[in-house]
């Protein structure tokens, strides 16, 4: 980006009055060329900043197109962008730092053995800094990105008259709906609605893209003031949620959704970072629509559609080709030929591929002996079951689990 080396200084200036966060320009040669500070640098941590800031003007150097974003071992986190000015100078806006989330003070105390007055500097200085939601850090770099076209504006103050009928116009305004919410509303109901399209048809490029367009129109941080990681928590939480209908809107057997769902819901609880949730969204997008793929069942007719739900809701009892044939009204040769042109596997393989399955889950979850998994599963003989596992997933019940 190009801009005019007057117009420097007034962008600067307007991104920390907006953001009250500190704001630097750095020349080419990593010099500050201009500087709104709101929180001074402790003494103590100011060469791990000239190393932060050199770091952040070396990575946007190579990525001068996108705004990036950096966090370092103690929490702290910037935004960095490069643009040009006259005679093709490179230049680099720097916002930082600030927090994505509330730091540990004891562990980084113990982390890098701070003595008393550090760590109580460090405290200090860690309650003085913003505390920047997801939305908000996106909103900055839209921000940033527009800087070039940042210039003074004159401002003219207005004389407006109080007459009565002004004032009644003025009362009926504040009564009237915000339509601005009705639209917003309104956006985010139909965005949401792509978004299960995709993971029900099983696309997972157009789910993720789906996030870099939405950006922070489904942050909700301000619910939570001061708890990014809860309010981090509880959009995924929705999120699981609508993956598992638009995947059951996609014919996916409740069986499989059940356990996708709970191992995330698991997974959502026991991660405490931002970053790790931000990657948490995008595996849960990839495995649900893995799961559409591969579990759908809108590719099969009602026929096999049917033996599927019959032998996934019954894989514990034993196999009985005439009672799923009865449950299915058709000749048990021709389910059984139908069954295997459609699905590319008979019967006792696709019941076989559910015990295991739902073995693999009790495999991590329990550390009862193989043969109760193996009778919980619908295996009578243990034996069998070990090599039905290991024909499957390519390794013992036992080893499976101690790897899981």
């Amino acid at each position: 980006m190009s801009i005019q080396s007057h117009s420097i200084a007034t962008a600067s200036m307007t991104i920390f009055h907006l953001t009250d966060i500190n704001t630097l320009i750095l020349n080419k040669n990593g010099s500050i060329n201009l500087s709104y500070e709101r929180n001074p640098i402790p003494d103590f941590l100011v060469d791990i900043h000239q190393k932060d800031l050199a770091i952040l003007q070396l990575r946007t150097k190579q990525q001068v197109t996108q705004c990036g974003m950096y966090t370092n071992e103690l929490g702290l986190s910037y935004l960095a962008y490069s643009f040009t000015i006259e005679q093709n100078t490179t230049m680099c806006l720097i916002i930082g730092p600030f927090l994505k989330q509330t730091p540990d003070i004891n562990r980084l105390s113990t982390t890098y053995k701070l003595d008393q007055k550090k760590q109580m500097s460090l405290g200090e200085f860690f309650q003085a800094l913003k505390l920047v939601s997801p939305s908000r850090v996106q909103s900055i770099s839209n921000l940033i990105k527009l800087m070039g076209s940042i210039d003074q504006v004159p401002i003219q103050n207005l004389e407006v008259s109080q007459e009565h009928e002004e004032k009644s116009h003025l009362s009926k305004f504040v009564q009237k709906q915000d339509e601005t919410n009705i639209e917003l509303i309104e956006l985010r109901y139909k965005l949401e609605k792509e978004l299960m399209r995709a993971v029900e048809k099983g696309d997972s490029q157009k789910a993720k893209e789906f996030f870099l367009k939405t950006g922070n129109l489904f942050d909700f941080a301000d619910r939570f003031p001061n708890q990014p990681v809860r309010a981090m928590k509880n959009i995924l939480i929705v999120l699981n949620t609508t993956f598992r209908i638009s995947a059951e809107k996609g014919k996916v057997h409740p069986f499989f959704l059940h356990h996708i769902s709970e191992k995330f819901s698991i997974k959502i609880e026991q991660i405490n970072s931002i970053d790790h949730l931000n990657k948490l969204i995008i595996q849960m997008c990839e495995e649900y629509c893995e799961l559409v793929k591969q579990r759908s069942i809108t590719k099969y007719t009602l026929l096999v559609q049917k033996a599927i739900h019959f032998l996934t809701i019954h894989y514990r009892q034993p196999f009985d080709l005439n009672e799923i044939s009865q449950y299915c009204l058709v000749h048990p040769s021709h389910l059984s030929r139908e069954f295997k042109k459609e699905t590319g596997m008979t019967l006792t393989n696709f019941l076989n591929q559910v015990r295991i399955e739902e073995a693999k889950i009790l495999l991590k979850q329990h550390r009862t002996s193989i043969d109760w998994i193996a009778g919980a599963v619908g295996y009578d003989d243990a034996g069998y079951f070990a090599r039905m596992f290991k024909k499957t997933t390519g390794m013992p019940p036992t080893k499976y689990r101690d790897a899981n």
